[in-house]
């Protein structure tokens, strides 16, 4: 069985997954000479393909080209990132121009950060007909989709082609141009390591970029995504859709709403079929329990015509057990509901010792001479009376049964209590 769920529920994550990346695609484009949406295609591959100008569309994220930003990194050597943070307002020395930042703050080490600053141009979001919520360079996407063996990376974009390095001072682009013609030139102006093994560079066609920008969009870490939000001075809340955001707030209300609902009845009818259960155990129980009484009476009544009779067949065993210090029994009498034995003692023994005998037995109760003992050549003759133990240890056993049978009867009508 579990064999067999394993594809079913590998293929619905995959079509979940799939899901969920057609929503987000959905939602945002990408901006370069003009602007592109996200479309996948029947082979399921990535592509861009042109917004139409008469066709308004109103994107919650984009990615800019790279032509659009000012791109620079600076390093500050302060060790606080709070205090980093109120220094950057006084840094007015970020680009050429003022436009909207992005900024993008890494630790260097414990006494010192590095900040990334992409400075966008504000013509280029104001010819757009609506504002982004997040804004993400594509230079910076496309370095977090490059393998951590990748230094150096040449990708064809849709319009130019770009250069990426990724060194120990951070992660530089470039657009190809007549200073920066080739790979080995941009590396030469960055500082970067030119290396001959090829798994260290990457040479990405067109065709690829696409799916690159999804990449480096699906590997960002949800806690860096504050870096690339637009701020509150610039975000225009009157462009806000209120309207769609109310209908997304209630739709996803009522789906909770059902879905605990049906959460609460089937754990309704659960503890429903549970109750069910307990009650068909304590009526079995309850008639078992009424059952035994029933016995334990009818053994009672079987036994109360011999509650007050004595067992006298036990008057042989202790009889034997006395004469095995060596006396001799003539004659046992039975009076007054006691026993009297007349014996003789060997030359060995004496009368006391039989006496002592009877008196270790748990059987023989009050043991005594009922008459002086006389002497007869060398012997004794002696009559011992006693009577039986109130409580035989028979009796007392029965009883204990009795009582560990009456337990075991109280923890049968105890109903069990499952819970999942």
């Amino acid at each position: 069985m579990q064999q067999v769920n394993n594809p079913k529920t590998a293929r619905t994550k995959g079509r979940l997954s799939q899901l969920l990346e057609t929503i987000l695609t959905s939602q945002g484009g990408y901006l370069a000479d003009s602007l592109y949406a996200f479309k996948r295609t029947a082979e399921n591959d990535v592509k861009l393909q042109t917004i139409q100008s008469d066709k308004p569309t109103k994107l919650r994220w984009l990615i800019l080209s790279r032509e659009h930003y000012f791109e620079t990194t600076k390093e500050y050597p302060i060790a606080n990132k709070r205090d980093l943070k109120q220094a950057l307002r006084f840094d007015d020395n970020k680009a050429p121009f003022d436009g909207i930042t992005l900024q993008y703050i890494e630790r260097i080490n414990e006494q010192s950060h590095r900040v990334t600053f992409w400075v966008i141009s504000p013509k280029v979001i104001d010819d757009l007909s609506y504002r982004p919520w997040l804004i993400f360079p594509e230079s910076y996407l496309l370095a977090m989709a490059l393998n951590t063996n990748v230094n150096l990376a040449t990708i064809a974009c849709l319009n130019k082609t770009l250069f990426i390095s990724k060194t120990g001072q951070g992660i530089f682009s470039g657009v190809q141009s007549s200073q920066t013609a080739n790979i080995e030139s941009f590396a030469f102006s960055t500082g970067s390591p030119i290396n001959t093994d090829s798994e260290q560079q990457l040479i990405a066609k067109r065709d690829d970029f696409p799916g690159l920008l999804l990449t480096g969009l699906k590997s960002l870490n949800p806690t860096n995504l504050p870096s690339f939000l637009v701020t509150i001075d610039d975000f225009n809340w009157q462009s806000y859709p209120w309207k769609q955001a109310g209908i997304i707030a209630s739709t996803v209300f009522t789906v909770y709403l059902a879905l605990s609902s049906g959460w609460l009845v089937v754990k309704q009818q659960q503890l429903d079929q549970q109750l069910s259960d307990q009650k068909a155990q304590v009526n079995q129980a309850l008639t078992l329990q009424k059952a035994y009484k029933q016995k334990l009476e009818w053994q009672k009544l079987l036994a109360e015509p011999l509650n007050n009779s004595l067992p006298y067949w036990n008057t042989w065993p202790i009889v034997l057990d006395a004469a095995s210090v060596g006396a001799t029994f003539t004659a046992i009498h039975y009076k007054n509901s006691k026993i009297i034995i007349h014996g003789t003692a060997d030359k060995s023994v004496k009368a006391t010792d039989v006496l002592a005998k009877l008196s270790e037995n748990t059987k023989v109760d009050s043991p005594s001479f009922s008459q002086p003992v006389r002497k007869n050549r060398n012997k004794e003759n002696f009559a011992i009376t006693f009577s039986f133990a109130k409580q035989l240890p028979q009796q007392k056993a029965l009883q204990e049964i009795e009582q560990t049978a009456k337990q075991t009867t109280k923890q049968v009508t105890k109903p069990a209590v499952s819970g999942n």
